[in-house]
């Protein structure tokens, strides 16, 4: 196990460790989360494996991080920019509650669903210490890239790029 998975996973188990002692009344069983899909916020079922032959970026953001506010926009027009082409979004809400979560949905009008990533299965599963956070797949569902900090250290030009080389490799059939 690399270094930085342990770190990340060490950290989950923290944060669980740390939730332990909290008390609140039981709630039904939700709908288990798995790197490869779960519930939406608005509570669809979606799996990756769905999504093959199209590439897919994955948008890690939370209603508490200040970042991930800021560049929603930038997100929306890059949404409406390339899923005409078969571009798919789709946002992985990172350790957040649902009602600050939707509020964050309806506020700044986040087109594409997003998986309620209570427990960070998504996030430890492709190593994102926190939001915000982008991972490019591509068309047959592998890692093509990881950015870290997402729109604050990646250009929209950038972007523009990384999508538009996973749509030619989509064409291509190479992975």
């Amino acid at each position: 196990m690399s270094r930085n998975r342990r770190v990340v996973l060490g950290c989950a188990v923290a944060l669980v460790i740390a939730g332990c002692g909290a008390s609140h009344a039981p709630t039904a069983k939700p709908v288990q989360v798995t790197a490869s899909g779960g519930p939406t916020l608005g509570g669809r079922v979606v799996s990756l494996t769905s999504y093959r032959g199209h590439p897919v970026v994955l948008i890690f953001w939370a209603s508490w991080c200040g970042p991930c506010h800021d560049e929603q926009p930038a997100l929306n027009t890059a949404y409406a920019t390339w899923s005409p082409s078969g571009v798919v979004f789709l946002g992985i809400d990172l350790r957040d509650t649902t009602a600050p979560a939707l509020a964050f949905q309806k506020q700044l009008k986040v087109p594409y669903p997003s998986i309620a990533d209570t427990n960070a299965t998504f996030a430890v599963d492709y190593e994102i210490p926190s939001a915000p956070a982008l991972v490019f797949l591509s068309s047959q569902g592998k890692v093509a890239d990881v950015v870290l900090g997402a729109l604050g250290v990646m250009s929209a030009t950038q972007f523009d790029a990384e999508v538009t080389t996973l749509l030619n490799t989509s064409t291509t059939g190479s992975a």
